[in-house]
């Protein structure tokens, strides 16, 4: 399964010189959803840098026209903010002071990950241009699922432990989770949130039918429920309800969609006892005293304090990139940790102030707002 999920990532890079932009956007989409894992047998290149990679390289004939469209869209700031926040990164982390590691994480923080906004820019000019994305996302969809079924039958991920030889087998664990294609139960369950509005939208700008629609949403359910985690089932509700209230224009059914989700929502956990699990386990989350599998506000509140603790003597730009895994131990997850208060450090807030700063986490957060405004 390793040397063909290689062989596709490969013939992926290729067609992204053949294919319209379109698709090479669905290309990548789903090597999010289905290879996240994979990763080249040369420098540790994983499957999103080099399709990255490939996309960069095969647009590079039309950058004038490229340019053009940027240079009047809000791309422009974003770029600008992101580049900043990577010469920041590269300046403040002695970990980056050599060219092999300022390589990779060139190609890996700015390349495959912070200009994926901008590939979506170029890609998507038309709303129809999701067409390919909706199409690709649900057959990759379909087969996560089919993973995640057979996860979750079997209590272990074939599929994980076939790329990941020491695998964190979640069956041992006091919460099981389902992985499915993901390492991470908490990416699985992000991607199945993603893909849920992602086909909502595609469904109301009627992109694709009813049955399609249903099929996917079903299988995002299952992905949200099954990964077991919490959070995962706040932002699914969460996110639902703000799509909903953006994707309404008229002020009075916005307020009636509003009003009558709650109440469905009150009735669903007076009548039904599972609902009323599920509301509590979700408020859980807000409760110091409640421990969930070792994770509870309190501990990451403790995290907190941690971080700043390490970053007192550098405020403004933080320990630098790489410093939890090298410094501290957490290359290879907890074991050989050196400070066990930081619990595997969740959240990337933390993750940001503890390596990057507040500039970093400034930058990070401006960009945020700039893409949500």
């Amino acid at each position: 399964m390793k040397l063909f999920a290689i062989a596709l990532t490969l013939v992926c890079v290729l067609l992204m010189f053949f294919v319209k932009r379109e698709y090479k956007l669905a290309i990548m989409f789903m090597s999010s959803i289905l290879l996240s894992l994979v990763t080249l047998p040369f420098k540790g290149i994983t499957a999103s840098i080099v399709l990255s990679l490939g996309f960069f390289l095969s647009e590079m004939p039309y950058i004038h026209g490229h340019w053009r469209r940027i240079r009047k869209s809000i791309i422009l700031p974003f770029i600008i903010l992101v580049t900043v926040a990577f010469l920041t990164a590269v300046i403040a982390s002695p970990h980056l002071h050599n060219i092999s590691a300022l390589g990779f994480f060139g190609l890996s923080e700015l390349l495959a990950k912070q200009m994926a906004l901008v590939y979506s820019f170029l890609a998507l000019r038309r709303c129809r241009s999701l067409q390919p994305v909706l199409m690709v996302t649900f057959i990759s969809l379909l087969l996560m699922t089919l993973v995640g079924i057979v996860n979750y039958v079997m209590g272990y991920s074939f599929f994980v432990e076939e790329f990941i030889d020491d695998s964190y087998e979640f069956i041992r664990a006091s919460r099981f989770r389902v992985q499915a294609t993901f390492n991470n139960p908490f990416n699985y369950g992000y991607m199945c949130v993603l893909l849920a509005i992602l086909h909502l939208y595609g469904y109301m700008q009627k992109m694709e039918g009813r049955t399609m629609f249903a099929i996917a949403q079903a299988c995002c359910l299952f992905g949200v429920f099954t990964c077991n985690c919490r959070t995962i089932l706040f932002c699914y509700l969460v996110c639902a309800l703000v799509y909903a209230m953006a994707v309404i224009k008229d002020a009075k059914l916005k307020l009636g969609v509003l009003t009558a989700s709650l109440l469905l929502g009150v009735v669903f956990v007076i009548l039904v006892p599972m609902g009323r699990k599920m509301l509590l386990n979700i408020l859980s989350i807000f409760d110091p005293t409640a421990v969930s599998d070792g994770s509870s506000l309190s501990m990451r509140m403790t995290q907190l304090a941690t971080v700043i603790y390490y970053i007192s003597d550098s405020v403004l730009f933080g320990k630098g990139v790489h410093f939890f895994e090298e410094d501290l131990g957490w290359d290879n997850g907890s074991g050989l940790e050196v400070d066990t208060d930081l619990f595997g450090l969740e959240g990337i807030y933390l993750n940001l102030l503890l390596e990057r700063g507040v500039v970093g986490f400034a930058l990070f957060l401006a960009t945020m707002l700039l893409i949500i405004d």
